[in-house]
C-alpha cells in the first residue's frame, strides 16, 4: 500500500516546480512506466520524445541513491524497448543484469572471463585513437609524443589489427623499441587485463538483441575503467546500425566519468546520440562522483559534468541533502525541485525530459516484477 502524501503544495508553488496543477505525463503513447503524482499514466521512450519534440537529445541520466529505484526504471525502458524490436548492451560491473538478459532472449558476455572483444576495425586512425585512449586509461597518465609516435610505427609496421592476436603482435613489436610501452601492452596480454582484448580463442560475436557485458570481475579494481571502456567500444559496435534504435546502458558510470582519457572519448559520441539512433544512459549514484573526474575547474571535470549536462531525460531519485547544490548546478533545478528530492519515497522519481518536469511513482507490471526484483537476497 502507498502510504499517504505528506506535503501540500498551492498553484503557483506547483508553477515553479514545474509541473502543471493536473500533471498529464508527457503525452506519449505506449507502455507506462508508472502514475504521475496526480495519478496519469506515465509514458517515456527517449526516442519517441525526442521525435515528438519533447527533449533534444535521446540521452538519459538515472540518478539517486542505493536502493531507490535506479536500476527498475533502467530494466523497465530496455524490456519495453526490446519489445518494440530496439537492442540494446549493458555494461553490468556488478553483475546485476544476468536475469533481464535471460527473460529477453539475451546474451551475457564476460570479458576478460571466458570470451574477449576485438575492437579494432579497419580505419588505422579510429583503432590508434581508441588504443592510445586505452593504454592512458591503464597507466592512468597521457602517452609522451614520443611513446604516441612508436605506438602509431609498431602498430601500423607489425600490421597489427589484422593479426588473430593484436595486443601479442604489439607487445613483441614494442619489446624491440620501447621497454614501458612494451609493459603497460604485456598487461593485455599476459596480465591483469588479459582477456580483454586479445586471447587465444576466437573474439566473442553476437546478434543478440540484447547484450549484457558482466564486468563483476572487475568490480572495485583500479582497472575497471579501463573494463568499461573496451565494453562502451563493444557497444557502439554492436549498436551501429541507425535503422534499429539502441540503449547503451552504463551502471555505475563514474567508473568512465573520473576517468580524464575515458571522458575524452566518450564525450564525441555523446554528442553524436542523434545521429547513430544510440540513447545513452548513465547510471550514477550520486552526480558528486563526477568531482574524482578532476578539481574544480579542470578540463576534465568539466567534460564529466558536460556528459551529464548533455541529457535530455533525467530520473532523479531520493538526494541526500548535502547533494542538492551539486544537482542544482549541474542539472539546473529550482530550489523546491531540489529540496523534494530528500523526501522522494523508494521507487518515486522526479523526471525532468526538456522543459517539463513529472513526479512518477514506478509501477512495475507483472512482467516486469521478476526482472526487477534486486533484492530477493534480502529476504
Amino acid at each position: 500500500m502507498r502510504g499517504p502524501w505528506t506535503h501540500w503544495a498551492g498553484s503557483s508553488q506547483l508553477s515553479n516546480f514545474r509541473l502543471p496543477l493536473h500533471d498529464a505525463g508527457t503525452g506519449l503513447t505506449g507502455s507506462s512506466l508508472g502514475l504521475v503524482i496526480r495519478g496519469t499514466q506515465f509514458v517515456l521512450d527517449p526516442f519517441d520524445a525526442y521525435r515528438a519534440g519533447i527533449v533534444t537529445s535521446p540521452n538519459v541520466a538515472v540518478i539517486g541513491s542505493i536502493g531507490a529505484g535506479k536500476s527498475t526504471v533502467v530494466k523497465m525502458m530496455v524490456a519495453r524497448g526490446l519489445r518494440r524490436t530496439r537492442s540494446a548492451v549493458i555494461l553490468d560491473p556488478k553483475g546485476e543484469y544476468g536475469q533481464l538478459a535471460t527473460a529477453c532472449d539475451g546474451v551475457v558476455v564476460r570479458l576478460g572471463s571466458n570470451t574477449w572483444w576485438n575492437p579494432f576495425g579497419e580505419s588505422e586512425t579510429d583503432n590508434l585513437n581508441f588504443l592510445t585512449a586505452l593504454i592512458s586509461t591503464a597507466r592512468g597518465e597521457h602517452l609522451s609524443d614520443v611513446e604516441r609516435a612508436t605506438l602509431e610505427q609498431v602498430w601500423t609496421s607489425s600490421c597489427c589489427s589484422q593479426n588473430v592476436r593484436p595486443m601479442e603482435r604489439l607487445w613483441r613489436g614494442c619489446r624491440t623499441v620501447d621497454d614501458a610501452l612494451a609493459a603497460t601492452v604485456r598487461r593485455f596480454v599476459a596480465g591483469d587485463l588479459a582477456g580483454l582484448i586479445d586471447g587465444p580463442d576466437p573474439a566473442v560475436t553476437t546478434t543478440a538483441a540484447l547484450v549484457v557485458l558482466d564486468m563483476s570481475q572487475w568490480w572495485l579494481s583500479e582497472s575497471l575503467s579501463v573494463a568499461a571502456l573496451v565494453g562502451w567500444n563493444m557497444a557502439h559496435h554492436r549498436l551501429a546500425d541507425p535503422a534499429v534504435p539502441g540503449y547503451l546502458v552504463i551502471d555505475e558510470a563514474w567508473a568512465l566519468l573520473q576517468n580524464e582519457f575515458a571522458t575524452t572519448w566518450l564525450q564525441g559520441a555523446w554528442k553524436l546520440a542523434r545521429a547513430r539512433g544510440i540513447a545513452n544512459v548513465a547510471v550514477v549514484h550520486r552526480l558528486l562522483d563526477a568531482d574524482g573526474a578532476g578539481e574544480l575547474g579542470s578540463a576534465s571535470r568539466s567534460r564529466a559534468v558536460g556528459l551529464i549536462r548533455d541529457c535530455s531525460t533525467y530520473f532523479l531519485f531520493r538526494h541526500a541533502e548535502g547533494d542538492l547544490g551539486t544537482v542544482r548546478e549541474t542539472i539546473g533545478l529550482s530550489a523546491l525541485e531540489a529540496q523534494y528530492l530528500v523526501a522522494l519515497p523508494r521507487g518515486s522519481a522526479l523526471v525532468r525530459y526538456g522543459a517539463s518536469s513529472s513526479v512518477v511513482h514506478l509501477e512495475p507490471t507483472t512482467e516486469d516484477l521478476p526482472l526487477v526484483d534486486s533484492d530477493g537476497a534480502m529476504r
